[in-house]
Formats: C-alpha cells, sequence, structure tokens
C-alpha cells in the first residue's frame, strides 16, 4: 500500500499520457498541458486522502489510549478532544503545504512573508491567540472538564468538548452551544465536590409559623434517606415576613449532579403532605 501511495504520489502528466497509451511526442502542447494538471490534481486528491487516513488513524488512537482502565475520566476526555483538534489540524496544514506545492506555490515563500508580516498578521490573529491561550489555562488549572455540567456566561448544559479555540456545551433543550474560549469570563462548574438544594416557600400570614416549621421538619426528616444526599433537607427558619406573608427556607447537600432531581423529589413531597394536611 505504501509503495503504490509513493508511485501516486510521484505521478507526472508524462506517467498519465503513457498510462492512457498516448505518445508523448505525438501529444499536442495544450493537451499535455491540461493532462499535467489532472495529474496534479491526482496527486492532491491521493494527499488529501492519505491525511484524511492518517488524521483518523491518529485521532482514533488517541481517543483509545485515554479509554484504557485506569485512564477513563472526565479530564482524560478533555486532553483527548484538545489533542485531537491538534492532530486534526496539524496533518491538515501539512497536507495543505504538499498541494500547494505541487500547484508550484513556494511554501517556503509564503511562511517568509508570513514571517515579515508577522506584526500585522499578529493584529488580525490576536483573538486566536487569546482562544487558544485561554484554552490552555482552562486545561492548566482543571476548570471544567467534557461531560461535567457549567455555567458559562449565563449559559448552562453539558461540556461536550474543549477544543484548541472553543468550548461546547449543550443546555438542556438540546441547543448546542459554541463559544470562543476568550470570551470566557466566569465559569461555574456545577459538577464538583456537592451542590445544595434549596427550597424557598411563601405561606399567607394566616399560617400558624410553628405549626409550618413543625410539619415541614417531620416531612425533611422522612426525605434524608434519599439516595445522593449527603445531609439531610434542613428547615433554616423565616427569611423574609411582612404583614401579608413570611416565607421559609430548606436546604440541603447532595452529591454532584444530583441537586435538581433532589429538589423536584423534595417539593413533590412537600406538595403531598400539604394536600394531606389541607394547607393551601
Amino acid at each position: 500500500m505504501i509503495k503504490g501511495s509513493n508511485v501516486l504520489l510521484n505521478f507526472t502528466g508524462s506517467d498519465l499520457i503513457n498510462f492512457i497509451g498516448m505518445n508523448a511526442a505525438e501529444t499536442p502542447p495544450r493537451l499535455k498541458a491540461a493532462i499535467g494538471v489532472a495529474a496534479v490534481i491526482i496527486q492532491s486528491a491521493v494527499i488529501l486522502i492519505i491525511a484524511l487516513i492518517i488524521s483518523f488513524l491518529l485521532r482514533k488512537a488517541i481517543v483509545k489510549f485515554f479509554r484504557l482502565p485506569g485512564r477513563a475520566s472526565a479530564k482524560s476526555d478533555t486532553l483527548s478532544s484538545v489533542l485531537s483538534n491538534f492532530v486534526k489540524y496539524g496533518v491538515g496544514f501539512l497536507a495543505a503545504c504538499e498541494i500547494l506545492t505541487l500547484f508550484g506555490v513556494a511554501v517556503e515563500s509564503i511562511l517568509a512573508v508570513a514571517g515579515v508580516g508577522s506584526v500585522a498578521i499578529g493584529f488580525g490573529a490576536q483573538t486566536i491567540v487569546k482562544d487558544v491561550l485561554t484554552g490552555i489555562f482552562i486545561l492548566m488549572e482543571n476548570q471544567y472538564n467534557v461531560g461535567e455540567i457549567v455555567r458559562i456566561n449565563g449559559l448552562s448544559g453539558v461540556v461536550e468538548s474543549v477544543g484548541v479555540r472553543t468550548t461546547k456545551i449543550r443546555d438542556a433543550n438540546g441547543n448546542l452551544h459554541i463559544l470562543p474560549n476568550s470570551n470566557i469570563s466566569v465559569v461555574t462548574n456545577i459538577s464538583r465536590d456537592y451542590q445544595c438544594p434549596i427550597i424557598i416557600l411563601e405561606f399567607a400570614a394566616s399560617h400558624s409559623v410553628d405549626g409550618i416549621l413543625n410539619l415541614l421538619t417531620d416531612e425533611m426528616g422522612k426525605a434524608g434517606s434519599l439516595p445522593g444526599l449527603t445531609k439531610p433537607p434542613e428547615v433554616q427558619g423565616l427569611i423574609d415576613l411582612s404583614p401579608a406573608s413570611f416565607k421559609v427556607r430548606i436546604q440541603a447537600e447532595c452529591e454532584s449532579n444530583h441537586c435538581w432531581p433532589i429538589e423536584r423529589e423534595l417539593r413533590r413531597r412537600i406538595k403531598l403532605r400539604f394536600e394531606k394536611e389541607n394547607i393551601s
């Protein structure tokens, strides 16, 4: 396979003329030029196919490496995503240089011009550089990993990938948000350590404060065995008071990613208890 690839990569217009059974000496110049262009296009296609195969195999190997027993984790998924992006862009850049060389473009000259004009290019590419640098700091500081639930710039969702330039999060409605790393200012990681479900209930002033607090304390005591709880729900008492109403705060502590299910279950139990006690 490698030998065949080398033959195709060194394929010239004369080889193509001989391959189709024509006489190079008798071939008109224009046709010979067209065949030469066709040979270059064939070589470019071969380079592109080889680049895609190499990129696919390398990225697959990276993913497999980070999923070996003992390595699989959210951080491993994040590093796998970043390295896969580096491989994709790196192989793509090398393939583009090879194809440009086939078409007679001096890649060295382009790089030299880019070096001379680096200041001008830098002003135009400063956002990209900032994206990449911010992405590196996100990884180094372990701010979030693939699979964690985060709130970034007011958007909440599950981190699907952390790339060289962007972070992708998918919200509860299935919408995919793509955020340039340089635009990420405040990150709230909801999946680290523990979370605290908080419920605030408002009652009319006509209700007995002590009666409500005793009833909620009894019901929250029964809910202390819910899966995922690290501390039983606590009725913390009144947090607001007015002539027309008063508010009561309940707070629990649970494992990461259990906050919303536990909060919904506590609300359900409170509602059923209120119905049983005829409290509206």
